[in-house]
């Protein structure tokens, strides 16, 4: 049996990848941030196909796998680029059922080959190996300086697919457009590509006017889809108007595909009919221990109705099911609000009389399935973590420390801010958790060293047998501290911060969250925050909501309500105004509702996701840092 030379390098490289994985076995199912830095020389393909693509290019052509029997002889040269074809497809069956590692090792060796062939015929097997194993550094590194046309033909929209994967776990919809586009102009209207350009439009729904405006594309196709995004969202929820604008577009646009051939999403959007009920039931505990909240919910609901022709029918939550659900169908209601507890959405989702559209006003139980017309809304003390992590990681801190309190609320907070940073960054953050002030005090030292530094100058005043003057020092490595707290443990913990930190050292910004706002602060508590920010739903934030009429009203009657209260009110009121918004939410993702509980998205369809308001203490009071969310 012949021996290729091609082995001795494989070898070579076999052992590194193989170190690199063990490594990586240890991280997250999700990616890290892409850090682009690997010891490879860039890839520079030889053969380009050409820019148009006819839909035969399309059709997968099996690559022999071990020399067809000729009369003519066969070369050196010919054999050895046969053999390496050849394990092209040994490794492919390694990746589907065999072992990654060796899949990646044997992809990686390929991607030097000095044959031209073997080079494309092992992209996106490459790209597969990449991100089975998990390597996403090697992966965008990679990326970097390919080119779609680089790829033949029949593995392009596979390869996009890996690309539009890697990008979406990244958070990354722009670049993972751009590949998308690049195939879009390739395939151009071939039936072969209907995958990615359903791809494509759901990347496209995904996009802020920001996003839009960053967009860097100047082919006439991705100008096309582009208008035909902003045609959907003007027209959604409007039916005879939208048909008629998409038809136009298509004959404006003759080099795109027929209306038939469009995205199913763009298609559905045409019988997509916005929630317009004239009796909407609402499901609240009007009685019994939560009798309050379910009050401050009723509050703001009837606000929020009183601008519209809708009518509300409140029922106790406190009855059985049946007799809810006899309510309702007595009421003729057409959509419902709630309940608010947990134990009754169990009870009354679960039943098998329940037949409305409804907007539940708690989180998805993790064991629930999706169904149809039935959404979430909760104040959830998650949405605050996410919002700081990708604060976090927008500022660029990279050694955070996290306190927060042992209870359940802030335990919940906790776990999800470490496992969206484990997530995103590959590791663990920096952790400590208190049960009391003396122990919130004590820990102050722990994780600033500060008591290390004083050993130290005790030790050196022993040696030295006299007093020696040293200020005390504390860690330099930290970047920001992210206390999760009552607003009494907070107020003891900034002025200590404060204190504790050496004076040579670069004051630490702190962040929190709004369990950490009281509107009953005094000025001089306030002037001892200085520094300190906090998201917060903006009906909470006085510059926010101190010129709309709303707020004038809801002070002069209840000027003494406390924030627990306050905010199921804008959470009733919320819940009122996003029944018309939900099924367009549903179609664009990225569209938000400007609410009293803050920035108001749909990212998945089924449970409704805040963004709040950023504020800091700032020359004695609260001061919005950004606008996430435009109070009434």
């Amino acid at each position: 049996m012949k021996t290729s030379k091609l082995l001795p390098g494989l070898k070579a490289i076999y052992l590194p990848v193989c170190a690199l994985l063990l490594v990586s076995c240890t991280q997250t199912s999700a990616p890290p941030a892409p850090v682009v830095s690997v010891n490879k020389p860039p890839v520079t393909p030889t053969v380009e196909p050409k820019a148009e693509v006819q839909a035969e290019a399309f059709k997968y052509e099996q690559v022999p796998t071990t020399p067809v029997a000729s009369t003519e002889p066969i070369s050196a040269a010919d054999a050895e680029e046969t053999h390496q074809l050849g394990l092209i497809e040994v490794a492919r069956k390694e990746l589907t059922n065999g072992d990654k590692r060796r899949a990646l090792a044997i992809s990686f060796t390929l991607q030097q080959s000095e044959y031209a062939q073997v080079r494309q015929q092992n992209q996106l097997l490459l790209a597969q190996s990449f991100t089975a194993n998990q390597q996403w550094p090697e992966f965008e590194a990679w990326l970097q300086g390919l080119s779609l046309q680089a790829i033949p033909a029949a593995d392009r929209l596979n390869f996009v697919i890996e690309t539009t994967n890697y990008y979406s776990l990244q958070q990354d919809p722009l670049t993972a457009l751009n590949w998308l586009f690049e195939l879009d102009i390739l395939a151009a209207n071939i039936p072969e590509n209907a995958k990615g350009r359903d791809l494509l439009w759901q990347q496209l729904v995904q996009l802020s006017d920001a996003d839009i405006q960053a967009l860097k594309t100047n082919h006439p196709r991705s100008q096309a889809w582009l208008e035909l995004l902003r045609i959907a969202k003007g027209f959604a929820g409007d039916q005879a108007s939208l048909k008629k604008a998409v038809t136009d577009w298509v004959v404006r646009n003759p080099m795109m595909p027929a209306e038939a051939d469009l995205p199913a999403d763009v298609q559905n959007l045409g019988s997509t009919v916005a929630y317009a009920p004239a009796r909407v039931g609402v499901v609240l505990p009007l009685s019994g221990q939560f009798k309050t909240l379910g009050e401050s919910l009723q509050l703001g609901m009837v606000a929020a109705a009183s601008e519209s022709e809708r009518s509300l029918v409140f029922i106790d939550s406190t009855q059985t099911p049946d007799a809810i659900i006899a309510e309702l169908e007595q009421a003729n209601v057409e959509f419902v609000l709630g309940p608010l507890l947990r134990e009754d959405v169990d009870k009354l989702q679960a039943h098998a009389g329940w037949r409305w559209p409804t907007l539940f006003l708690n989180s998805k139980p993790e064991a629930a399935a999706n169904k149809a017309d039935q959404f979430y809304f909760a104040l959830g003390v998650e949405d605050e973590a996410a919002q700081m992590m990708q604060y976090f990681q927008q500022r660029q801190f990279h050694n955070p420390v996290l306190i927060y309190a042992v209870n359940p609320i802030g335990q919940r907070m906790a776990q999800h801010f470490q496992m969206l940073w484990q997530q995103r960054t590959g590791k663990a953050v920096e952790s400590y958790s208190y049960g009391t002030q003396d122990q919130l005090k004590s820990l102050i030292n722990q994780f600033l060293e500060t008591s290390a530094s004083e050993e130290r100058v005790k030790e050196l005043n022993r040696l030295s047998g006299r007093t020696v003057k040293a200020e005390m020092h504390s860690r330099q490595d930290i970047d920001a501290i992210y206390l999760i707290a009552d607003p009494v443990q907070t107020r003891l913990f900034k002025p200590f911060i404060d204190v504790t930190v050496s004076p040579t050292a670069r004051s630490l910004p702190i962040f929190t969250s709004s369990r950490s706002h009281s509107l009953k602060v005094d000025r001089s508590d306030q002037r001892d925050l200085a520094g300190l920010t906090m998201t917060e739903m903006p009906w909470l934030l006085p510059q926010a909501t101190t010129a709309t009429p709303l707020r004038a009203s809801y002070d002069q009657l209840f000027p003494e309500q406390d924030e627990t209260l306050q905010r199921l009110f804008a959470m009733g009121f919320d819940a009122v105004q996003l029944i018309e918004r939900l099924k367009i939410q549903q179609q664009f993702p990225i569209m938000s509702y400007q609410g009293l509980t803050g920035s108001l998205r749909l990212p998945d369809g089924v449970s409704i996701q805040r963004q709040l308001t950023l504020a800091q203490y700032r020359q004695g009071k609260l001061q919005l840092l950004e606008k996430s969310g435009n109070a009434r």
